[in-house]
């Protein structure tokens, strides 16, 4: 049986951002994870057509670190471990570099009764939530997980206006039962494994959306699929694009720039995908 990702929880939530808003192991290092190899692109399985943004076009800031933290409640055995699998996976993918900060009871677009508070030194939560319950993301007969990042206007070093991340999370539902680690996972019962869908969750985080190609070797395949948790040559195109090679992103336009963008409000917005 196929594990639906489709359900969209929202096209696009207006929000007001004012910054990294929205414990406790020693924080790791910010390094990001070697990169993908060409061979290994190159053997990536798939349509390399198969990938998209959200709309507008949103990234992080390659040049900054992204700190993420785990929140353990109600998170299965192991959770941890595959999380860090995936920021590995995604980190490679993207040139992007992550720190792990340690846990948190912070809850992504929490309800009323649970912290919604991100750590300052922290951009990034994942947390397990039952549905209908600790966060609005995720409602009752909610899909398997949902991710998202919170944006506002950037500017690269030419002065080009682009959408900035400030923010993401992801969250992941408590009732579905998924066989950890990244490999093909069962025949039988839900498909799929935590750690594929970890990747897509991430996926999202980072300013992937649903690519209109339907192509199930893609982890940005709105459905999980029996297949070894890799990244499908149309992922690898994406996670490109939002990732390194785009290039440093800044809050303020550069004074080279500023006839061109001075004086413009600032846009805030928020994509959420299953």
């Amino acid at each position: 049986m196929s594990l639906p990702l489709r359900h969209r929880v929202a096209a696009v939530l207006a929000v007001v951002v004012t910054g990294c808003v929205p414990a406790a192991a020693v924080p790791a290092p910010a390094t990001a994870a070697p990169a993908a190899t060409a061979s290994a692109r190159a053997a990536a399985p798939g349509n390399r057509k198969a990938w998209a943004t959200f709309d507008p076009r949103a990234r992080w800031n390659p040049c900054a670190v992204i700190g993420y933290r785990f929140n353990p409640a109600r998170a299965p055995k192991g959770a941890l471990t595959d999380l860090e699998g995936a920021i590995r996976r995604i980190s490679s993918a993207t040139g992007l570099r992550f720190a792990y900060r340690g846990t948190t009871t912070a809850v992504p677009h929490a309800t009323k009764g649970y912290n919604p508070d991100y750590p300052s030194d922290t951009q990034l939560v994942v947390a397990w939530v039952d549905p209908g319950k600790q966060s609005e993301w995720l409602p009752k007969n909610g899909p398997a997980g949902v991710g998202g990042p919170a944006w506002t206007t950037g500017y690269t070093a030419k002065g080009t206006k682009v959408g900035l991340i400030l923010w993401a999370g992801v969250v992941l539902n408590t009732r579905v039962t998924l066989t950890g680690g990244f490999g093909a996972g069962p025949r039988v019962g839900w498909q799929g494994t935590r750690g594929q869908l970890l990747m897509h969750e991430l996926g999202h985080a980072v300013g992937l959306d649903h690519p209109e190609i339907r192509d199930q070797k893609q982890i940005m395949y709105p459905m999980m699929t029996r297949k070894k948790a890799v990244w499908g040559a149309g992922d690898l195109t994406g996670l490109t694009v939002v990732g390194k090679a785009g290039g440093c992103v800044r809050r303020d336009p550069p004074a080279s720039a500023t006839a061109l963008t001075g004086g413009t409000p600032a846009e805030f917005g928020a994509f959420v995908r299953s």
